[in-house]
């Protein structure tokens, strides 16, 4: 589940980044914004690593 998470925040960043070389910047900004929504902050919430220090 985590992996597939990853995957389509890979997929709107690159979406996004594209956006921006065609000079759609809204949609550009508004897609980089939602993969580092989906990415990071979701798979937190979805059971990524434990935080704190590794033993």
């Amino acid at each position: 589940m985590l992996i597939v998470l990853w995957v389509i925040a890979g997929i709107l960043a690159l979406s996004g980044i594209l956006a921006l070389f065609r000079k759609e910047y809204k949609w550009g900004v508004v897609l980089i914004v939602a993969a580092c929504i989906v990415g990071p902050v979701l798979t937190a919430f979805l059971g990524g690593p434990p935080a704190g220090p590794r033993s």
